[in-house]
């Protein structure tokens, strides 16, 4: 009785290596690996940037801006013109070198997000910072405002280049 239990039981173990379940590979935001934390510089723990990243994998973008890519190419007179907004709109509260350091941060909660660091990761896609600038702080409860209002998608796009431009890897 033993002997045929136990190969009741081998049976029922075997099989090869090609048998085994696999987990068939995840589509959408939960594809993105997590990169080992280097984190932004002590002292500047970025919650923005933490929420909207938690946001994005958790639900994805929305359909209008996800798979978006930047249709123009970075000629020097749109990455100018994208340095120009930049300048206009955002280095207050980003500052110049983009540490999220502007002359209003201090008095932001949550503080703007350190875009020196944000573009040096993967998640500096064309379609997640075109959500970023577009629909600003509002789905993170943040005071950026919604880009999508105020500039065109041109001059929104040109604001990328020269973010790629100037804090990319």
């Amino acid at each position: 009785m033993r002997r045929y239990l136990f190969l009741l039981l081998l049976v029922g173990c075997g099989g090869s290596p090609k048998e085994e379940a696999s987990t068939p590979p995840q589509r959408g935001p939960q594809q993105m690996r997590m990169e080992p934390h280097t984190g932004p510089p002590k002292g500047h723990e970025d919650k923005v940037s933490v929420e909207r990243h938690r946001l994005y994998r958790l639900q994805g973008l929305p359909e209008e801006y996800a798979g978006r890519t930047n249709p123009y190419e970075p000629t020097p007179e749109l990455i100018k013109r994208g340095e120009e907004i930049y300048k206009q709109h955002c280095e207050t509260c980003h500052g110049e070198d983009g540490k999220g350091d502007g002359p209003t941060a201090s008095g932001l909660d949550p503080k703007p997000s350190d875009l020196s660091f944000i573009m040096t990761r993967r998640i500096a896609t064309d379609e997640y910072l075109f959500w970023t600038i577009s629909e600003g702080g509002k789905p993170i409860k943040s005071a950026m405002p919604a880009y999508k209002d105020i500039l065109s998608e041109k001059d929104r796009w040109a604001v990328i280049l020269y973010l790629r431009d100037r804090f990319g890897p």
